[in-house]
């Protein structure tokens, strides 16, 4: 049995974050109910065995459902003989949602998976948890676990990463001036690019820093003029796993 979600209640795009000291010049991306959406960097594969069943679990970034259709049948056709390939996905900030019990009992595989991920806020994923039956029946109770934990044990081992949307700035400076300030943007800041020619002019974005403390630092000697805006992805250290 399949189940699609198609519909606004997930409806999510980039918010600006609310901060009255303007510690941040960013916007980041949130879920309806306003927790930051999660990304995986790589695909992971992690086995798990119950009660004799193996269940294999791919988790797999995906950027759209034809890439995702794609990945689940090369996974289908890699495990052809597997007895059940069960998935879900969820995209686009989680307005697409869909997942497949693939024969298991109604709702007690696509639905253990899909609440997973949810759970742990990711975006843009994949989850494929293939069953090769061992021979003993684990009951929907028992289902419902395996399929969960099966998901929980390949979420733990992804690297994890959110984004950002930073805005560029074009810094100009005296060269009398440049290398305190490239001393001063040291960990405070990304350089995209350096310029030289009569002036420096330094592109960049803040990692942690704000316009007001860099203008104050060299009392307005600087010339900074915003030129754009850039997503960058921004790595977890862990993942709080939740559910």
């Amino acid at each position: 049995m399949e189940y699609d979600f198609f519909t606004g209640l997930f409806s999510l795009k980039l918010r600006k974050i609310k901060d009255p000291f303007h510690l941040f010049n960013d916007f980041v991306c949130y879920n309806y109910f306003g927790e930051t959406m999660k990304y995986i960097a790589n695909k992971i594969e992690n086995e798990i065995i119950i009660d004799k069943s193996r269940f294999i679990t791919n988790l797999i970034p995906i950027a759209n459902l034809d890439e995702a259709n794609e990945t689940l049948s090369q996974i289908r056709k890699t495990h052809y003989n597997a007895t059940h390939n069960c998935y879900a996905y969820i995209l686009d900030n989680q307005m697409i949602q869909k997942m497949s019990d693939d024969g298991e009992p109604s709702r007690t595989a696509g639905m253990p998976i899909l609440e997973a991920l949810k759970a742990n806020d990711l975006d843009n994923v994949l989850c494929v948890v293939t069953r090769y039956f061992g021979g003993i029946k684990l009951g929907k109770g028992g289902l419902i676990r395996a399929y969960k934990n099966s998901a929980l044990e390949a979420i733990k081992k992804a690297s994890v990463y959110t984004k950002a949307l930073k805005v560029i700035y074009q810094i100009q400076t005296d060269y009398s001036l440049y290398e305190s300030v490239q001393y001063y943007l040291k960990d405070r800041a990304h350089i995209i690019s350096t310029l030289y020619g009569e002036h420096v002019l330094i592109e960049l974005y803040f990692t942690d820093l704000t316009l007001d403390a860099l203008i104050n630092q060299f009392n307005n000697k600087l010339i900074i003029n915003k030129i754009g805006e850039i997503v960058v992805k921004e790595p977890l250290e862990t993942l709080d796993i939740s559910l």
